[in-house]
């Protein structure tokens, strides 16, 4: 029975291992409609997200917040400041954005229920960018 457990642990922690843990999606087709009552051209929605596996509250894989799509090891990125520095620094590269309003954070933690120790935390900004 401990051999099962023991292997269905590591099968998760494998398929999260070679899962994106970080993501920043662009939405620009606003049809003509400005997101914002704020002075600025409106380029976009944009939103970013970094999530993390955890064991006993010590991190084993997050998602990286300097680029997108990349995971780190052993190294706690699930945090607003990360997000917001995420949110910010991908927002001014890929939409050369000056200004993001309407910003918003969600934060979620949760059991990973096949695995007795193991849970995640994910965090998710999203704003209106601006030029």
């Amino acid at each position: 029975m401990m051999k099962k457990l023991a292997c269905l642990a590591v099968c998760v922690l494998s398929a999260i291992g070679l899962s994106a843990c970080s993501s920043f999606e662009i939405a620009t087709n606003t049809n003509g409609v400005k997101l914002t009552a704020d002075e600025g051209e409106t380029r976009g929605h944009v939103n970013a997200d970094i999530w993390g596996v955890y064991v006993f509250g010590l991190p084993v894989i997050s998602g990286s917040s300097v680029e997108p799509g990349k995971c780190v090891v052993f190294s706690d990125t699930v945090d607003t400041s990360n997000a917001i520095s995420f949110l910010t620094r991908n927002a001014q590269k890929k939409l050369n954005g000056s200004t993001i309003v309407d910003v918003q954070s969600e934060r979620t933690t949760g059991w990973l229920v096949p695995t007795l120790f193991f849970f995640y935390r994910d965090i998710q900004v999203s704003g209106n960018v601006l030029k």
